[in-house]
């Protein structure tokens, strides 16, 4: 009996630091997709290259090509970031009138996520995937597809 319960402690145990581990990874993917959401409205590139691998990360963007058809075209966050940084500043009124949902995170392993956002910008709201890995300690976002959600 008395075996019985100090496994069941130990077990207990482990899920406790477990919990506590997955507890502070999902917080740190969370700042990390808050700095992606902040540094595009801000157009702010410190808080972008925060969020973003940018040696490797890719978005993927639908396009047409030149027969009409549509194609899915990787665009790279090294080439991405910089253009949202140096956009023109969005008017007051798109500012008041956006909002980030995170309406999901899944964690592997506390080396690799998922989540799913919704991310409203004015009046056009996006619903991004995003895949993230954990980089030399840091949460970043290695992937994303997206599609502008129909009101």
């Amino acid at each position: 009996m008395v075996n019985k319960i100090v496994w069941l402690a130990i077990f207990l145990f482990s899920v406790s630091i477990s919990a506590q581990d997955n507890s502070e990874d999902t917080a740190l993917i969370s700042a990390t997709i808050k700095n992606y959401f902040d540094g595009y409205i801000h157009q702010d590139s410190v808080l972008l290259h925060r969020a973003f691998d940018m040696e490797n990360g890719a978005m993927k963007v639908p396009e047409t090509d030149k027969k009409g058809k549509e194609i899915v075209v990787n665009r790279y966050f090294r080439d991405l970031i910089p253009k949202w940084a140096s956009r023109e500043p969005f008017a007051p009124e798109i500012m008041a009138n956006s909002a980030l949902e995170i309406q999901n995170i899944d964690m592997v392993d506390g080396k690799i996520s998922s989540a799913k956002i919704s991310m409203k910008v004015g009046e056009t709201t996006y619903i991004d995937i995003l895949s993230l890995q954990k980089i030399n300690q840091d949460w970043k976002i290695t992937n994303k597809i997206f599609v502008v959600q129909e009101d």
